[in-house]
């Protein structure tokens, strides 16, 4: 922060410790000084929209957006008559997948209990756009509208910044977790666009984006990943995920 003449703000700084219960059980940090401030630990933070919590759960940040989401389902409830289908679509995508889908990146392999809080919210999207009763099964009302179910939206973030760093147009700190596989001698799958899968030794490595995007990109069929251009490479994605998700 030196060398590009940045200085933090004293009074607004926060820090975070993030672990497990057991390690954070160990750990005694009454504040930490940043200049003249004395700055006690915080339980969670807010950082671009997104809130994190010391166990990276994302728990405090699903109970925000699901509490953001319901408020806009029950008015969309309340004008549902009034409006066209093609309308309420458009106003649950402004308003609603759009809640639902930012930053969830985060949310890859997270306990299935949290991705069902969002499921939910999905669901009741849906039956509102389609005027379905809460008896019938959701799973072809998702169908009919052409919709990902939560977890593979996960997916298809994760994935499309994954192409983004693989042709260098992401940004050079997420290009730079990215890494080619080039066998140690000259085998067919040289031409075959894998990523190097770091290994990691604890949950928490899993979710990381260095090894869940490679891990997900060599698990796609060759012709997604060697798709030549981003909304080529959208469409083909979405077309998989969206077969697998309903097969």
């Amino acid at each position: 922060m030196y060398s590009s003449s940045l200085k933090l703000h004293d009074e607004k700084s926060e820090f975070l410790c993030i672990g497990s219960v057991v390690h954070l059980s160990k750990v005694q940090i009454p504040s930490i000084n940043i200049g003249n401030i004395a700055v006690a630990p915080s339980t969670t933070f807010r950082n671009l929209g997104v809130t994190f919590d010391s166990s990276m759960l994302m728990s405090t940040h699903i109970s925000f957006v699901c509490k953001s989401v319901r408020y806009y389902l029950r008015n969309l409830g309340f004008i549902r008559k009034y409006l066209t289908r093609p309308a309420t679509e458009k106003i649950v995508h402004a308003f609603i997948s759009s809640r639902l889908d930012f930053g969830n990146a985060h949310f890859f392999q997270l306990p299935q209990s949290q991705l069902t809080r969002l499921q939910k919210l999905q669901n009741s999207a849906a039956r509102i756009v389609t005027l379905t009763k809460y008896n019938d099964h959701i799973s072809p009302v998702l169908h009919s509208l052409h919709w990902l179910p939560i977890e593979y939206r996960i997916i298809f973030k994760i994935l499309l910044l994954v192409f983004h760093c693989v042709h260098g147009s992401a940004p050079e700190y997420n290009i730079s977790l990215i890494k080619h596989y080039v066998p140690s001698r000259p085998l067919r799958s040289l031409d075959s666009c894998s990523l190097v899968v770091p290994k990691t030794r604890t949950n928490w490595g899993d979710r990381s984006f260095a090894h869940a995007g490679p891990f997900l990109w060599n698990q796609l069929p060759f012709h997604i990943r060697n798709s030549p251009t981003v909304d080529t490479f959208k469409d083909r994605l979405k077309y998989h995920l969206f077969q697998t998700a309903f097969k």
